[in-house]
């Protein structure tokens, strides 16, 4: 302790000589107190100053200490860190007490000491400051105000010691009470009707913008309420009256106001003026400050006050010209908003200016500091909402000129658009209601017959052979055959018990309507399933009577499929699907119209996963081939083995080739899914040979295959590029398939067998083809279809059909293969009617490729023959 005090006087008899040399030191004068008049303005002639003393400096060495200089100008050192210490002397010229309030009017110091001391003692002490709590003050006020008691004829030394980061600005006034009270309510009166008329315009133009959608008036309405809370928070008001315990919100909104307000006014600037459009020279600039300002609000709450608070004013000091610039231009210009705005904004840079100059010690003018903002703000923000209400008048004038233009141009084109709509909803050609009305129809339908017993059906009429009518009559006359066919299906339709009304228009009543092309529907409401079948019928044969156009009668056949809720479906667009799938069908049923089955529906969602997936699966080569053998049934030599292709789905498991084979040739797939199967197969083949199997491999192809010209060349280059002679392929294909299209597909194969390929006909006897017809194809072998082979040793019919189809195949010269066998017994007895080959899970199952190799080994190990 004795060397810390040590050092302490140490410092401060150093810093005494280094005052003492630096300059004399001044006396200040006294500053006489009496009661002629209710305020004294303390003058930099009457405070005397230190500036930034030793850190050890307290209250009582600044009290004795002798080096004070004496203010030569007003008390205002500008943005400085250093603390301050201020000393007048008050003498009681009265031989009465005197009570006085001395003020502090700069609002903005961060701390504030005061000081009273009479005859070298101290008799008041207080300490405040915006970065310490309201309630620390020792008189409730926005500015810093202390009691002064004297004493009659007493001489009292007051000292000050401030210390803030924003600007040195002390103006000090000496107040009788009453004085101080009046003026403090004339004050107010006066702040609150700045503050009323500000927010009141504010919240005029938000109004504005809300009525409006003018984003000018929004952007004005932020300019306001930025100005109001910046001027509320630099006059104290904000910190007195709003948030009197939070000091630190009082200076994040002194941080962020002022750079907030100078960044919603060049927004305005920006929208007000139409800069992109009339002046994107000024555009540019104004765009960014707009984001340095930006910069410069958020900078407020990470930067200190006094950096933040010199961005702030710096970037104010650099946009005020830029601003003036623009609004001198266009006002040059000749453009009435540039008038206006260089009009307010005059105002309001000439009180912004003032106040800059003022904090940044330039110079001190009260009246500037306590009103040149308020003032400036008002007078801005009335010519800004003259500037606003103007254009706005312009701006509706010619948008009401503009709206007439519009209601004249949209009542020319009320009657087209009139059409268009009667377009969408009724068929432009048969003047029957479109689809959506019909789905409408059926789904109020089926919403009003549930809970009950009545049934929903669905009809779909479809005609077929229109296409005759049109290339031979001509699209003209067919139009009019439609329009008739309509007429009449609507009036057939209405005429039946049970019809629903689809629509009404136009005057008239809509039955039935017009689903696509020549596609027509209709919906009856029935008792139950039995009385739809009895109507629709003889709907179908009734419409389809002849009409006559230009003297001849002509007719069309028509037929349908027809959907039941809630049998089939309680969805309307669910029953159209189902109604469109069973006219599909309609030649397996006994009438014109089928109705819908569950069995005949393959237009799932898992089918259009499935076909995705297939594609994706044949191209990333993710199907897998599996090899079943042959065998002669003589001897049990294997003499090949048939390419059976799989596929396993990640989602759906293993899918049945029944299933993804007409997926397959649906979607175009087929021709790239033979040539993988038949590289692959191909490949299998060559890598027999390697090992010393010179087998056969067998391959089944599509209809598509047949059908495609390029096929036979194809099918040779691949065996050119594995090496293999053209008999070890065997290419197998369905009866149906060969009778889709009989010559083109006899001429396919008949170039196959030409360049040496063997020919098999699959799953014989299954299908609808003619023996003529199978004696022209050049084939090598037969093979019996597994439904006649499985239980030939049980079935005596069975075994009949076998040895006849085994005979007449011999006798046509061809080969028999018997597919399923999966028994001995079934073996023996094809061996008994001398059929060639066998192929069934009794020679083996399907295999991979790797297994197929490793059980022929086995069997050729067991059987070297």
């Amino acid at each position: 302790m004795i060397i810390i005090c040590s050092i302490r006087r140490f410092s401060l008899v150093v810093f005494a000589c280094a005052m003492a040399m630096s300059s004399a030191v001044l006396q200040a004068e006294v500053i006489p107190v009496d009661n002629n008049d209710p305020v004294l303005t303390i003058t930099g002639a009457q405070v005397s100053y230190v500036r930034a003393p030793p850190p050890a400096w307290n209250p009582e060495a600044a009290r004795s200490a002798e080096q004070w200089q004496v203010m030569d100008g007003p008390i205002n050192f500008g943005y400085t860190h250093d603390a301050f210490w201020y000393r007048f002397i008050l003498e009681n010229t009265t031989q009465k007490p005197l009570e006085r309030y001395l003020e502090v009017s700069y609002p903005m110091l961060d701390r504030l000491e005061f000081y009273q001391w009479h005859a070298g003692q101290e008799v008041a002490r207080y300490q405040t400051g915006d970065h310490l709590p309201y309630h620390q003050r020792p008189l409730k006020h926005r500015t810093f105000v202390f009691p002064v008691s004297l004493g009659a004829g007493e001489k009292h030394t007051i000292g000050l010691r401030v210390q803030t980061s924003g600007a040195q600005n002390v103006p000090l006034k000496l107040w009788q009470p009453r004085a101080f009270i009046q003026a403090n309510e004339v004050d107010l009166v006066g702040r609150s009707m700045f503050y009323g008329m500000l927010l009141a315009m504010a919240i005029f133009n938000l109004f504005l913008y809300a009525y409006m959608r003018e984003t000018s008036f929004l952007v004005f309405f932020a300019v306001q309420l930025c100005l109001l809370i910046a001027v509320a928070s630099l006059h104290g008001t904000m910190f007195a009256y709003l948030v009197p315990a939070a000091p630190q919100v009082h200076e994040l909104l002194v941080l962020t106001s002022v750079p907030l307000t100078g960044l919603f006014f060049c927004l305005f600037c920006i929208n007000f003026l139409r800069l992109k459009q009339k002046f994107r020279a000024g555009y540019h600039p104004l765009r960014i400050s707009v984001g340095i300002f930006l910069l410069a609000g958020l900078g407020g709450f990470i930067l200190p006050y006094g950096l933040s608070t010199r961005l702030s004013i710096g970037l104010l000091l650099l946009a005020c010209p830029v601003i003036l610039w623009v609004g001198a231009v266009l006002a040059w210009r000749g453009d009435r908003s540039g008038r206006w705005f260089i009009s307010a904004w005059l105002v309001l840079l000439l009180a912004a200016t003032g106040l800059i100059l003022d904090l940044v010690g330039v110079f001190s003018s009260e009246l500037i500091q306590n009103f040149g903002v308020e003032v400036g703000a008002i007078m801005t923000s009335l010519v800004f909402s003259f500037a606003l209400g103007e254009r706005f008048h312009r701006e509706r004038k010619a948008l009401t000129e503009e709206q007439q233009a519009r209601i004249r141009v949209m009542r020319e084109h009320e009657a087209v658009e009139h059409k268009f709509l009667e377009s969408v909803r009724f068929h432009h050609l048969t003047g029957l209601p479109n689809r959506p009305l019909l789905e409408q129809c059926l789904t109020q339908q089926i919403q009003a017959v549930e809970g009950s017993e009545d049934c929903i059906a669905l009809v779909l009429l479809h005609l077929q052979g229109f296409d005759d009518i049109n290339k031979t009559l001509g699209h003209h006359n067919a139009d009019q055959f439609l329009q008739r066919l309509a007429t009449r299906l609507n009036q057939q339709v209405r005429e039946l018990p049970y019809r629903v009304i689809v629509a009404e228009g136009n005057g008239e009543t809509f039955a039935a309507a017009h689903v696509e092309g020549i596609t027509f529907g209709c919906v009856f409401r029935v008792p139950g399933l039995e009385i739809a079948q009895s109507l629709v019928q003889p709907l179908a044969r009734a419409v389809q009577l002849p009409i006559r156009i230009h003297g001849l009668d002509l007719s069309i056949r028509v037929v349908g499929g027809c959907a039941v809720c809630p049998d089939h479906s309680k969805d309307a667009q669910t029953l159209l699907r189902q109604a469109f799938i069973a006219f599909d069908h309609y030649d397996t049923e006994t009438g014109l119209i089928a109705f819908f089955r569950a069995t005949a529906d393959g237009y799932t969602e898992r089918r259009l996963t499935l076909m995705t997936a297939l594609q994706e699966a044949i191209e990333n080569d993710c199907l897998t081939l599996y090899f079943q053998p042959q065998v002669r049934i003589v001897s049990g030599e294997v003499t090949g083995f048939e390419a059976l292709v799989r596929w396993t789905n990640p989602d759906h498991g293993v899918v049945d080739p029944e299933e993804f084979i007409p997926m397959a040739e649906r979607a175009g797939l087929m021709q790239d899914l033979t040539d993988r199967v038949l590289d692959r197969a191909l490949d299998f083949a060559y890598r027999l040979e390697s090992v010393g199997h010179y087998l056969t491999i067998s391959v089944n192809i599509s209809v598509v295959n047949l059908l495609d010209p390029e096929f036979p060349a194809s099918v040779a280059k691949k065996l050119e590029k594995h090496r293999l002679e053209p008999h070890k392929l065997v290419l197998e294909v369905t009866e149906t398939a060969a009778m889709k299209d009989p010559e083109r597909a006899l001429q396919a194969l008949r170039s196959l067998h030409d360049a040496g390929i063997r020919l098999s006909i699959d799953d014989f006897g299954t299908g609808y083809s003619s023996l003529t017809y199978i004696r022209r194809l050049p084939l090598d072998e037969i093979k019996i279809d597994r439904s006649f082979v499985a239980d030939i040793n049980r079935n005596t019919d069975d075994g009949i059909i076998v040895r006849a189809t085994i005979n007449m195949c011999h006798a046509l010269g061809y080969q028999v293969v018997a597919e399923g066998v999966e028994s001995a017994a079934a073996l023996k007895e094809l061996s008994m009617l001398h059929c060639d080959y066998a192929q069934g899970y009794h020679v083996s199952r399907p295999m991979p490729e790797t297994a197929a190799l490793e059980w022929l080994q086995q069997k050729t190990a067991k059987n070297p023959a």
